[in-house]
């Protein structure tokens, strides 16, 4: 058995005992996690950026969290191509499930990934201060 088909095989089992793999969990929440990280953190940090005139912090934030974002649509996208290609968004096969969790995970985190970029751009154009 070649390493691609013992690989099906294994998320077969996970898939099969009603276990989400790792992965899909990590697509799913990557996106929540990183806005969430971002505003708070930016919203935290923005007096202190003021005050000592660091305004990178708060670039370094909006980065770091747009990476976490887009590592959960990595992740959701090798978990996709994992699966056999006669899975579907329709159901009715062990995989179907998971298939779809996959294609919502990196919609999430590419959505998420758009509003991180979005929200930092007044900070690159305007100062912490105003």
């Amino acid at each position: 058995m070649d390493l691609l088909g013992k690989h099906m095989a294994d998320s077969g089992r996970t898939i099969e005992a009603g276990k989400t793999p790792l992965g899909l969990w990590w697509s799913l929440i990557a996106g929540f996690l990183a806005l969430g990280l971002d505003l708070g953190l930016s919203y935290m940090l923005e007096q202190h950026s003021c005050s000592t005139g660091h305004y990178y912090v708060l670039h370094v934030i909006g980065v770091v969290c747009f990476l976490i974002a887009l590592s959960g649509f990595g992740t959701g996208l090798v978990e996709f191509r994992r699966f056999p290609g006669e899975t579907s968004e329709e159901g009715g096969s062990r995989f179907d499930r998971a298939h779809f969790q996959a294609v919502l995970g990196m919609a999430f985190c590419l959505s998420f990934s758009i509003v991180i970029v979005a929200g930092s751009i007044p900070h690159w154009i305007l100062s912490p201060c105003e």
